[in-house]
């Protein structure tokens, strides 16, 4: 049997008793709180029962991000007005996008009917949230937020709606490259949730915050994780936070460059989330980046592709599966396609304002530059992508990846025999201080291009050494192909 939690006992204050009486009941019988989702959504959809549980059953079910409960549910109850917001939250988020409108158009119909506070409470954060999913594409309306401040404080029941503020405000500091106001929303969030005994948005909140320390922070970032896998193990049991504490440790290998083991944990990742039926747009673009950076761009051009289709639910993500699909076809020396994919997102991606995107257009831009051999546009190209990552504090593993492709430009547009390259310095120094043994990886390989392009044969074996022991004592499988062609070369 599982302890009440203030996820589901929240609502208990102002909820009619025969609605509170099956929700206690169903609380009790389950062993954890996906059981409670899934118990309750039975429960709807075996019985007639009276539309506020089936309302608490949808919005349990969102929480849980168990869509295929939801859709179920809409089979039966869909004709109910007051359900509609949610249910068209849910398919918006699925990817049906023009059902943000009706979430609109539901939940005002809804309003006009002077519900009791905490229903319009409910329909106000329905609109306030499908906006935000799309933000800055969909900006929310202020008079929105200000009936949502005005009812949040007539009533000190309602302060665990501050938990969802905060956490959509930490989405709108993050677009908005606000990096310190994105830790201060999580923070304060946080600090509601454990108030309100709210164990879903503790472990979200606590994946989220360590998402973003992990750039500096991988220590505490684990331990984060590790906390939060608790809360999912013994109170939860949520599929979909599984694959996010999974995909998070995937980007923290990917920081040590550890990039088959990433590789792996991502399509576990991806497992879980289509059974689940749930989105896999972020897992999938992930594993086109990390397939990218082994040398396997056909796997990277149909994961990029996979994005594509994934984020049909999240149209302003599209351009970053797109670009994903450039970078592709470049290292599969589709130059033409890559063009024209490139031409094609170009005015989107600046006219957006997202810095990430734009970043990653001076990265994929670059890359194409160097393959050319306009070097010098190609330095400048990808060195306008670190600052931007640099500046806005985002994705360490990311920044690696744009320094490693500054250093092979520095070596390989050398035309004399003493190549410098301040960027591979500066690589090697981050490997090794910071405990990045597949990052060392790739700069061994980097050197050996030196000592090849100096015909120095000695500095050659030397590498390929040190090379081996670093393979074999990492486990860096990604590396043996490299290895293997150094071999040829001597």
């Amino acid at each position: 049997m599982m302890e009440p939690i203030g996820t589901i006992t929240v609502n208990f204050t102002f909820i009619d008793e025969e609605t509170k009486s099956v929700l206690e009941n169903v609380m009790t019988e389950a062993t954890d709180y996906y059981d409670f989702v899934t118990r309750l959504s039975e429960l709807v959809l075996n019985t007639d029962s009276s539309i506020m549980v089936v309302y608490f059953a949808i919005h349990h079910s969102i929480l849980a991000m168990d869509y295929k409960l939801i859709d179920k549910i809409r089979e039966k109850y869909g004709d109910h007005q007051i359900l509609g917001p949610n249910l068209f939250y849910a398919s918006a988020y699925q990817g049906t996008v023009e059902d943000v409108k009706k979430v609109h158009e539901l939940a005002d119909a809804i309003l006009a009917t002077q519900p009791d506070d905490w229903i319009a409470l409910e329909m106000y954060f329905m609109k306030f949230e499908a906006d935000m999913r799309n933000y800055p594409t969909t900006m929310y309306q202020t008079s929105t937020m200000e009936k949502i401040r005005e009812l949040i404080d007539s009533d000190p029941r309602f302060g665990f709606y501050e938990i969802i503020l905060n956490d959509y405000f930490a989405i709108r500091a993050h677009s908005d490259g606000d990096s310190e106001g994105r830790i201060r929303c999580i923070n304060k969030g946080l600090r509601i949730a454990e108030k309100f005994d709210d164990k879903v948005r503790i472990a979200h909140l606590m994946m989220r915050k360590a998402t973003i320390i992990m750039d500096y922070d991988r220590d505490e970032s684990r331990a984060l994780l590790e906390q939060a896998y608790e809360i999912v193990d013994s109170s939860l049991g949520i599929p979909s936070f599984y694959a996010y504490i999974i995909s998070n440790l995937s980007i923290i290998e990917a920081i040590r460059g550890d990039f088959d083991s990433a590789i792996k944990r991502n399509l576990q990742v991806v497992t879980i989330r289509e059974r689940a039926g749930l989105n896999s747009g972020n897992a999938s673009l992930l594993l086109s980046i990390l397939y990218n950076v082994v040398g396997d761009p056909e796997s990277g051009f149909e994961w990029a592709c996979m994005a594509e289709d994934q984020f049909k639910s999240r149209p302003y993500l599209i351009n970053r599966a797109v670009l994903n699909q450039c970078w592709s076809l470049i290292l599969l020396k589709r130059m033409p396609e890559a063009q024209i994919l490139l031409d094609t997102s170009r005015e989107s991606i600046l006219k957006s304002g997202d810095e990430s995107q734009l970043a990653w257009l001076h990265f994929v831009t670059g890359i194409l530059e160097m393959v050319q051999g306009d070097f010098t546009l190609a330095l400048s190209s990808i060195e306008q992508a670190l600052r931007i990552y640099e500046k806005q504090g985002w994705a360490y593993n990311i920044q690696l990846l744009f320094w490693h492709h500054l250093a092979k430009i520095e070596v390989y547009s050398s035309d004399t025999a003493d190549i410098v390259s301040p960027s591979l310095a500066l690589l090697e120094d981050k490997a090794i201080s910071e405990d990045l043994p597949g990052i060392l990886g790739q700069v061994f390989l980097l050197k050996a291009d030196i000592a090849v392009l100096n015909n120095d044969e000695a500095l050659l074996r030397d590498i390929i050494q040190q090379l081996r022991s670093l393979i074999e004592k990492e486990n860096l499988d990604f590396l043996n192909p490299y290895f293997e062609g150094l071999l040829e070369r001597l």
